[in-house]
C-alpha cells in the first residue's frame, strides 16, 4: 500500500520550516519512555529537532531526494531509520571507528546520514561512507537536521554527470523508445 504524504511545517528549535518530503509507510512515533531509554543508553539527550522529526517520519521511506556531498558527489536518502533500529545501526558505524554519531537515515549505497552527539558539534549532520575506515568515513553536510532537510531536493536526471568517454555502447529497445517519445 503506497500512502504518500506531504509533510508540511515542522517545528525545529522554535522555528517552522516547510519540509516537502514525499514519504510512505511511516511508523508511529516512539513513546517518550522509549526516547528516554535510548538517551540513557547513549548517555546524552537527543536533539529536539530529531525528536520532532520522529513524530511524523519514524521509519518513513522517501523517494527521489538527493543532497550534495562536499567534493562534487551527491547521494540519495531512501528511508529514515526506524527508531528501534538506531542502536543497531549505531553499532555498525562504531565497528569502523567513529563514536558519538547517531544514524537517522539510510543513504544510497549502504551509507548513513548521522548527527553528532559530541559536545562541540552536537546536532551537526554528517554523511557516513561505510567503505572508508575511521573518522575519514564522515563528511560534514549540514550544521543541523533542519538545515539538512532544507538541502534535500528532488532527484533529476540533470544531477547525473556522465563523461561521454565512459559510454562504450548504448542499446534502447525500439518499442520503449517509441513509448517514451509518445509515439505508441
Amino acid at each position: 500500500m503506497r500512502c504518500a504524504t506531504q509533510v508540511g511545517p515542522l517545528s525545529f528549535n522554535r522555528r517552522e520550516i516547510d519540509v516537502k518530503i514525499e514519504a510512505r509507510k511511516a511508523l508511529p512515533a516512539p513513546s517518550s519512555d522509549a526516547i528516554k531509554n535510548l538517551e540513557a543508553t547513549i548517555k546524552v539527550s537527543l536533539p529536539q529537532e530529531y525528536i520532532d522529526l520522529l513524530g511524523t517520519m519514524n521509519g518513513a521511506y522517501i523517494q527521489e531526494n538527493i543532497f550534495d556531498i562536499p567534493g562534487g558527489n551527491n547521494a540519495g536518502v531512501s528511508q529514515f531509520i526506524p527508531f528501534d533500529k538506531i542502536i543497531y545501526c549505531k553499532s555498525l558505524i562504531e565497528q569502523t571507528g567513529p563514536k558519538k554519531f547517531i544514524p537517522f537515515a539510510y543513504a544510497s549505497g549502504g551509507n548513513y546520514i548521522c548527527f553528532s552527539i559530541r559536545e562541540r558539534e552536537f546536532g551537526v549532520v554528517y554523511f557516513f561512507d561505510h567503505e572508508v575506515p575511521g573518522v575519514k568515513a564522515l563528511t560534514k553536510i549540514a550544521p543541523s537536521l533542519s538545515n539538512f532537510l532544507d538541502v534535500l531536493r528532488p532527484f533529476s536526471v540533470d544531477d547525473v554527470e556522465l563523461d561521454p568517454n565512459d559510454v562504450g555502447e548504448v542499446w534502447i529497445d525500439p518499442d520503449f523508445l517509441k513509448q517514451i517519445k509518445g509515439e505508441s
